[in-house]
């Protein structure tokens, strides 16, 4: 089962995603993802693998990942692993963007979908507070997120609000990890 963790920049998905590792550590059979992205990580708001757009690109042709998308001007891209992982019929996590749900579900096959949100408001000082974006970005950012299209054959969709502590948002996503819903 693949697990898509999506929702606007600043919801908090990586910091949820890294809570909850945390917490099921000893579960060898959910794996969480590690997404290559063609930015440099600063080490704190999200754990990814960097890569040159070109590199990316060449990476992609070459059919090093399984599912791929564009973002803010940005490359995504999830490991072939995770569908190997998916195949031996582990429960594998990733933050990825809404649009690629539907590549997602012919990707992986079952797909439960866990959107994280927060308030607006929160969204922006948490945006701003990673520093890669001015408050007229941050705005914009926030202005694009919009809803999302579910493609139908996804088997759940949950909605967590990460908007107060991360103990809340954590410990529901462990609980869906952790239930029938995936």
């Amino acid at each position: 089962m693949f697990v898509a963790i999506v929702g606007p920049s600043g919801a908090g998905k990586d910091t949820v995603i890294r809570a909850v590792a945390e917490v099921v550590r000893d579960r060898p059979d959910i794996i969480f993802v590690r997404r290559v992205i063609t930015r440099l990580s600063d080490g704190t708001t999200e754990d990814h693998d960097t890569m040159t757009p070109e590199a990316f690109e060449a990476g992609r042709e070459a059919g090093m990942f399984c599912l791929s998308w564009g973002a803010h001007g940005l490359f995504y891209g999830l490991p072939q692993s995770a569908r190997d992982a998916v195949d031996r019929g582990n429960i594998v996590v990733a933050n990825v963007s809404r649009a690629v749900l539907t590549e997602a579900v012919r990707t992986f096959g079952r797909v439960a979908v866990v959107e994280i949100m927060a308030d607006p408001q929160i969204l922006l000082e948490r945006i701003m507070a990673r520093g890669r974006e001015s408050a007229e970005e941050a705005r914009g950012r926030i202005a694009r997120s919009v809803n999302f299209h579910l493609p139908h054959a996804t088997c759940s969709y949950v909605r967590i609000d990460n908007s107060g502590p991360i103990d809340v948002a954590k410990n529901q996503l462990t609980e869906i990890l952790s239930s029938s819903l995936v």
